[in-house]
């Protein structure tokens, strides 16, 4: 059952979607609850620059590390960042497991796949490499 997996991942709407949800919910916040004009307009200026700039590179995955391609094999994690670094783990385990997303902690870093984040397999795939690991 432990064959290799090869995961390419592309960019989530899901994750879009909760980023502009908290986007707004900030921008709801500095204009309800800041009493100034002027400190208002700073904080949604600097909302609005996230929004312009950071935004779209961890959406899209520009950013250098961004992880676009993951290797599970029998024990052996491998993840391949956008600036082509490469980094092996034998020690990794999944956090949190839904139908969702999936979290799995690989020494201090924790690596979060939502489920349309996938670009040829399926969450419960990944799902199932975790349970049965875990069993044996």
């Amino acid at each position: 059952m432990h064959n290799k997996i090869d995961i390419k991942i592309q960019a989530s709407k899901i994750y879009l979607t909760l980023s502009v949800f908290i986007y707004c919910l900030g921008l709801f916040a500095t204009w309800y609850y800041f009493y100034t004009l002027w400190l208002s307009i700073i904080f949604s200026g600097l909302l609005s620059l996230w929004l312009l700039y950071f935004l779209p590179k961890s959406v899209n995955l520009t950013h250098p590390n961004s992880i676009v391609k993951m290797v599970l094999d029998k024990n052996r994690l491998t993840i391949e960042k956008n600036n082509h670094s490469i980094q092996q783990s034998l020690v990794f385990y999944p956090a949190y497991q839904s139908r969702f997303l999936i979290i799995i902690n690989v020494g201090k870093e924790s690596v979060v796949i939502f489920k349309d984040a996938l670009a040829s397999q399926s969450l419960s795939q990944l799902n199932r490499y975790f349970n049965t690991k875990t069993t044996i």
